[in-house]
């Protein structure tokens, strides 16, 4: 973690969970590829390994992945105090935008140009995703750990060559982590027999 002039702070935190949810678009899985450019790449906050843990863990829980991944990070830094304030500054911006949009959703639906802004919004969103997911594969290979580039390469090839469900996915991927974990566990007290 870089100390100094980018040392985390609360404050800081918060502002920049609201600041990237506030300019973000293109849903979830924009705004983890912007959480890891901002909090991996830039700040150095946390690591790539601890921003692909976080983010396993917050695909595998209950509710909006960005929010959980902002609220892990978050936690990471600074406990309970650093979740609620992450997930404060995470969720405030689409709240408010929301509630705007929704006084306007007549005049905004039936217009021309805003269905064409969010088709050019979805498509840079789909870019950002392909960035992070690029980045994210690029560190697995990296490390070398053939375990987990053969999960990967499965993974991968389930979702899309098969479109298979992303919660099976996930849930395969733990299981198959837990078995693992277990054998190792036994081959340890085997050898140290």
């Amino acid at each position: 973690m870089k100390h100094g002039i980018n040392s985390p702070t609360l404050p800081s935190l918060f502002l920049h969970c609201f600041i990237l949810s506030l300019v973000t678009f293109g849903g979830g899985s924009t705004i983890i590829s912007m959480l890891q450019k901002q909090f991996v790449e830039k700040l150095g906050w946390i690591d790539e390994t601890e921003m692909l843990e976080l983010l396993t863990l917050a695909q595998s829980s209950p509710g909006a992945t960005s929010v959980n991944t902002a609220m892990l990070i978050g936690y990471r830094l600074f406990g309970l105090r650093g979740a609620l304030a992450s997930a404060a500054g995470s969720a405030l911006p689409p709240l408010a935008i929301i509630c705007v949009i929704s006084l306007f959703y007549d005049q905004i639906r039936s217009g021309g140009a805003a269905i064409n802004a969010f088709k050019g919004v979805r498509a840079c969103a789909a870019a950002l995703v392909l960035s992070v997911s690029l980045s994210l594969s690029i560190s697995l290979f990296k490390k070398k750990d053939y375990f987990t580039i053969i999960i990967w390469a499965g993974a991968a090839v389930a979702a899309v060559v098969f479109r298979m469900n992303a919660i099976f996915l996930i849930l395969a991927g733990f299981v198959v982590g837990i078995l693992r974990f277990i054998l190792f566990t036994r081959r340890r007290k085997q050898v140290n027999l």
